[in-house]
């Protein structure tokens, strides 16, 4: 009798089993680096393997930096290879699987996020993207706002978000130009926050040039920080970042950075070399300052930064700043000085082809105080886990229509923001801290990935190191 009871269980869960296994290997796959994560530690807290704050990559400035490739090499399952001696693979602090998370916009569509803690929930984050909709008349451009919280790691909209209530401004384009008088509104925003509140950059028409850069102090914007609002006392309204001369028709990308006491500055160009100035409650730009450290900075940007290739790439600032200690919050002999704090922000390599693009993104590091000259950058890219193949599933809306997608591309990861995670904490970290990388997934999606800082600055090239 046991023998058949136990034959006649084998002939139910058998099936059972294999039908799990079909549906299983229909599910979407995403990409596996090759290198498989780490058990994560738990949320806001990070496990150094050391607390030195000896450079872990001696001897890197003699190794050559090698442009990214635009193309993937593809396993026989379909998915992309990723090679760790060519990338520095991100994996998240808090998901289950180490994958990046999506941010779930309710029934909208957005790109390119900004990530903060709300001011007064400690479950729940601002979201602000750039929106996406077929309603908008054309070249209208507007930005979305939502509170949000976690749910199965996924970063989801507490309510439909709204348009964020940022005034447009006229256009003066003239010539090649003139098309961007019809395109209003802004645009390419970042949300983060400064030493004391938090601020909005964004993009729109200029009153020096055709498209500049805007900011302004975000709690007058939001009623969340209604009862902060009231402490604020420069950017109150939104003003013009401005920038030492020449100005170029369309500015884009600026990224704002204090200095030990407070002051403010604008980093306007990386390359082909850096332009920098400090600014004042007005948007008005003081004389440029990268002339004084040109020679250390040129050096060091030319040993570590990817080099160009065919004209089908460029370099581009990305991201905001933020101030980093170069110790661990953990450690009580950690101090901030202006030996070990620098500033920290993100570029990207760009390159085009086949009408695709794809970002990769770099750190780099400079001094806190004046000249500000170049500490450190990146020897090798981020891949952030979950970044997969380039395909329909990627769901790009400017390839809906075509026959034939770009083969062996990955997709398209914009990192637009890196923000502190834990509520309470606002430009300045330490190694072990966490943050978010916030990126649009080609321009028609948002995801955001939780990392320790520390994780970011693995792969750094110093530029003491170079003769």
């Amino acid at each position: 009798m046991m023998i058949r009871a136990y034959k006649a269980l084998i002939a139910i869960v058998a099936p059972i089993l294999v039908l799990g296994l079909l549906l299983s290997s229909k599910r979407r796959r995403v990409a596996i680096p090759v290198e498989q994560p780490v058990d994560n530690p738990k949320p806001d807290t990070y496990a150094p393997a050391s607390q030195s704050l000896d450079p872990p990559n001696q001897g890197i400035a003699n190794v050559d930096i090698l442009a990214p490739s635009h193309l993937l090499t593809i396993d026989d399952d379909g998915q992309p290879v990723i090679d760790t001696s060519a990338y520095r693979i991100l994996h998240s602090n808090s998901t289950a699987t180490g994958l990046y998370f999506p941010i779930h916009l309710g029934g909208s569509a957005g790109f390119n996020p900004s990530i903060i803690p709300h001011p007064t929930k400690f479950d729940a984050w601002i979201v602000v993207v750039q929106q996406i909709s077929n309603k908008n008349p054309v070249g209208h451009s507007s930005q979305l706002i939502c509170n949000a919280g976690f749910m199965n790691d996924v970063l989801i909209c507490m309510a439909e978000p709204a348009v964020l209530p940022v005034k447009a401004t006229r256009g003066n384009c003239e010539d090649e130009l003139a098309h961007f008088n019809f395109e209003y509104g802004p645009r390419d925003a970042r949300l983060f926050y400064g030493p004391l509140a938090p601020y909005l950059v964004y993009g729109s028409h200029s009153a020096y040039t055709c498209m500049g850069m805007w900011m302004q102090d975000f709690r007058m914007l939001v009623d969340d920080y209604r009862i902060e609002a009231v402490l604020a006392k420069d950017f109150t309204e939104p003003t013009e970042l401005q920038r030492p001369p020449p100005y170029k028709g369309v500015e884009k990308n600026f990224f704002v950075f204090w200095d030990t006491v407070g002051n403010i500055y604008a980093h306007s160009e990386i390359v082909p070399q850096r332009v920098l100035s400090r600014i004042g409650p007005d948007g008005s730009s003081g004389p440029d300052l990268a002339p004084v450290t040109v020679d250390n900075d040129s050096r060091c940007m030319a040993r570590y930064m990817p080099p160009a290739m065919l004209g089908t790439s460029a370099v581009q600032q990305a991201t905001n700043s933020l101030a980093i200690t170069l110790c661990m919050r953990s450690d009580p002999d950690c101090m901030p000085t202006d030996k070990n704090t620098f500033i920290l922000a993100l570029f990207h390599y760009k390159t085009n082809f086949d009408g695709h693009s794809v970002y990769e993104p770099y750190a780099m590091l400079f001094q806190r105080s004046e000249p500000f000259a170049l500490h450190g950058i990146s020897t090798k890219p981020f891949w952030i886990s979950g970044r997969s193949k380039f395909s329909r599933l990627s769901g790009n809306v400017h390839w809906q229509d075509s026959d034939a997608l770009p083969e062996n591309h990955s997709e398209m990861f914009y990192i637009r923001s890196i923000n502190w995670r834990a509520h309470g904490q606002k430009y300045h970290g330490y190694m072990d801290d966490i943050l978010f990388l916030a990126f649009g997934v080609e321009q028609s999606r948002s995801g955001a990935i939780d990392v320790a800082a520390a994780d970011l600055l693995q792969d750094l090239g110093l530029c003491s190191e170079l003769k």
